[in-house]
């Protein structure tokens, strides 16, 4: 009877896990910047490297390990959401050959990204604020610091991806 290989072998399972330190520590060094952190980056940046599945696991894995460090609360799930969101939509436009080969593409897509995580999470308070006009004004008061998220993904995807470039593609997750 022939046996099937598993995806999950001790080295993707070690990859994806110093992959979800670095997002991590990451959140943690940056906590002091509103808003400014490298996760949202290299999710896209994973999810374009190694698919789907990996790139929603070091989602949800980065925000549940960063959440026990910097507090748990009912932003937890949404947070969860919207980067599974990031994740699937990166996924989806990642089929365009051409998004794959410009890292400036990249990086606008990381600067919307920002914008857009930032609506899920503001959407998944929608049920604690009472109704359409109380999310709209949640929504807009968030605004400012969803700019700062984007702009600071924006410049980190050209600080961070290009070692990444270099160095992933030599941890193969076969």
């Amino acid at each position: 009877m022939p046996t099937s290989k598993s995806r999950y072998t001790p080295r993707y399972i070690a990859v994806v896990s110093l992959i979800t330190a670095l997002c991590v520590v990451g959140r943690y060094l940056f906590q002091f910047l509103p808003n400014i952190q490298p996760v949202t980056d290299i999710i896209i940046f994973m999810t374009l490297s190694f698919g789907v599945v990996t790139g929603g696991y070091i989602a949800i894995l980065s925000i549940l390990i960063s959440n026990v460090l910097l507090g748990f609360g009912i932003w937890t799930i949404p947070q969860i959401f919207a980067y599974l969101v990031v994740v699937v939509l990166t996924w989806l436009v990642g089929k365009l050959p051409y998004l794959r080969r410009h890292l400036w593409l990249q990086a606008v897509f990381s600067l919307l990204a920002g914008y857009l995580y930032g609506f899920f999470v503001s959407l998944g308070q929608y049920p604690l604020l009472g109704g359409w006009p109380q999310f709209v004004a949640y929504y807009i008061a968030g605004l400012y610091f969803d700019t700062f998220h984007a702009f600071g993904n924006l410049v980190l995807y050209f600080i961070l991806i290009p070692p990444l470039t270099k160095i992933i593609p030599r941890l193969r997750l076969d």
